[in-house]
């Protein structure tokens, strides 16, 4: 949202609102971790990183209701299973904070407490990396 905004406030390449959205997503999002990529292209040469970005923000909101479903099934094997292939490709795109609440979701006991604070963490912090993908893809597309 924080990123929309400041899209929508400034067209300029350069200034406040541009260095508040690299901050921000310099928070969320580990851009080094993507540059390991920068090398790697696509068969039909497009940019291999928009891809990766393009398939994670496709496919993490389904993993995430299946976990918000696997709780609420108490399916604890399905849950932790999805939590640990989000956690996988939350990792492999500099998504730390994401990876960590996935983290604490395999290894947290079957409390629901512990579960839902988890759940919702982690739909808090993907909102945050969605964000931040979104600034990244833009930027790399200019």
């Amino acid at each position: 949202m924080l990123v929309e905004q400041a899209a929508r406030l400034s067209d300029e390449t350069s200034g406040p609102l541009t260095t508040a959205t690299a901050s921000i997503t310099n928070d969320v999002l580990d851009v080094e971790t993507l540059k390991a990529f920068e090398k790697v292209k696509s068969e039909d040469g497009s940019d291999f990183v928009i891809e990766l970005i393009d398939l994670y923000l496709e496919g993490t909101p389904q993993r995430i209701q299946a976990i918000r479903e696997a709780a609420f099934e108490k399916e604890w094997v399905l849950l932790k299973r999805t939590a640990h292939t989000i956690k996988g490709s939350s990792s492999t795109l500099g998504l730390h904070r994401v990876a960590q609440v996935c983290q604490e979701l395999e290894v947290t006991l079957s409390s629901n407490d512990a579960i839902d604070g988890l759940v919702q963490a982690l739909e808090s912090r993907f909102a945050e990396a969605r964000e931040a993908l979104i600034a990244e893809r833009k930027r790399r597309l200019q």
